[in-house]
């Protein structure tokens, strides 16, 4: 999709660049389906049941959070309806969205619950990491429980910000022994190492991609076959041959590119720049192509099939780091293992400050190492300053994504629901998020 209007934050009812709720209740109805289907099996042994089970309420809080995240109040549907009974009327179709915000994210956390009981202590991960299990539930409750700590609900503070973060806390904890960090940080992401990285590990869940069977978009991040890059060099001065990622015939286009300075945000001995970028420089043009996510060679093409990590340790330590800070706690040990790994021995030592300082360098930590991951916008939004306000108003830090504080603005930290679905759902008539109706 092109997305110049996303992008730019002009996001209205009538063009929000997504529609009917990002279409992720078509997936839930297929996981309430499932739940019911199993939970009525009789050809099951509770085992399997259970861990059946226990992936499926993972999954489904999982699909709600980015819900909650994005549209605040939503429908809680937990009954595939139309599998159960047919509807008579529209209004049996549709559930109106819940009352409040809290009301969303107690069902999250009860879902969560659910997982965990059901997994009964399985960590076992099936599918090399392209399936959920109960690593990817303990990550999702540490993600629920630091946001519900940190991110205003309904409009208020948080109101059990000591007792969720020590959740989060111990629901990370559980994670980290499980899984160990990669030497090579582009070994993480790379379908083409030898031995192939698919499921290593590091990884705790993925969206999983095969040749022949899908491909992801990173196409999208790269020059065109056309583009002449002819007498651009690298930082080091090396000549860049006419193609370098080998993207000849395999449909790259360059819909999305990311500026120099997050580049420039790499400190020299960082592996992270390079794996993750490709930069070009002649005179003073200087730009960037993605080179993470780049597949592998099939047949002489390149076929865009690395998987799409969605935990994996890293963000676990990063996250465990952001806790600590939160709770006045010593966050240098995770922030280190993390810078490690990119720098090796050339890592600069973290230096403990005050709450802003530290949560800004954990924020930049976090910048650097999820690129292209989805981490951003919801960084920005529960990341703090001093004052406990979200980093997507600090418009005085050269921030890309933030908002000013202002009426006009603010309402953007959720997403609208576009005209068709207003429309078509009778319970959602007058109901519009804040800000957007008529726009």
């Amino acid at each position: 999709m092109n997305s110049p209007s996303v992008i730019s934050q002009d996001i209205r009812e009538s063009a929000p660049g997504y529609s009917s709720w990002a279409g992720l209740y078509s997936t839930i109805f297929q996981i309430n389906n499932f739940i019911y289907q199993v939970e009525q099996a009789t050809f099951l042994s509770e085992q399997k049941k259970g861990y059946y089970l226990g992936q499926a309420y993972g999954l489904r809080a999982f699909y709600y959070f980015y819900l909650y995240r994005t549209y605040g109040r939503v429908p809680i549907v937990t009954e595939p309806k139309a599998a159960i009974k047919t509807p008579s009327s529209a209004e049996e179709g549709y559930t109106p969205r819940s009352q409040t915000e809290k009301e969303t994210l107690d069902f999250i956390k009860a879902d969560i619950e659910k997982s965990i009981q059901n997994f009964n202590g399985d960590y076992t991960i099936q599918s090399q990491k392209g399936q959920w299990s109960l690593a990817a539930t303990q990550m999702l409750k540490t993600e629920v429980y630091l946001w519900s700590a940190k991110v205003l609900i309904d409009g208020q503070q948080p109101q059990s910000v000591q007792a969720d973060l020590q959740t989060a806390k111990q629901a990370v904890e559980t994670v980290i022994p499980r899984f160990t960090l990669l030497e090579d940080f582009a070994r993480v992401f790379s379908s083409a190492s030898v031995p192939a990285s698919k499921g290593n590990s590091e990884i705790i869940f993925t969206i999983r991609y095969q040749q022949g069977e899908a491909t992801n978009f990173f196409n999208n991040f790269l020059y065109a076959q056309s583009d002449d890059i002819s007498g651009y060099v690298d930082d080091a001065g090396n000549p860049i041959p006419s193609d370098p990622l080998q993207v000849a015939s395999s449909g790259a286009i360059i819909r999305y590119e990311y500026k120099i300075d997050l580049y420039d945000l790499y400190d020299k001995e960082d592996k992270r720049a390079n794996a993750t970028f490709l930069n070009f420089n002649k005179g003073s043009v200087r730009a960037v192509v993605m080179r993470k996510f780049l597949g592998t060679i099939v047949d002489g093409v390149r076929n865009y099939s690395d998987d799409y990590p969605i935990y994996r340790l890293a963000e676990a330590y990063l996250l465990l780091a952001e806790i600590k800070n939160k709770l006045g706690e010593d966050p240098t040990e995770e922030i280190m293992a993390v810078r490690r790994r990119a720098m090796g021995t050339a890592a600069p030592q973290f230096v403990r400050s005050d709450f802003e300082a530290n949560e800004l360098a954990i924020f930049y930590e976090r910048t650097k190492e999820f690129v292209s991951e989805g981490k951003r916008w919801f960084d920005l939004r529960r990341m703090q300053d001093a004052n406990g306000k979200p980093l997507v108003f600090r418009v005085d830090l050269p921030l890309v994504g933030v908002l000013e504080d202002v009426e006009g603005q603010r309402h953007k930290l959720l997403w609208p629901i576009d005209l068709g679905t207003m429309s078509a759902d009778p319970t959602l008539q007058g109901d519009q998020n804040p800000g957007y109706s008529g726009t």
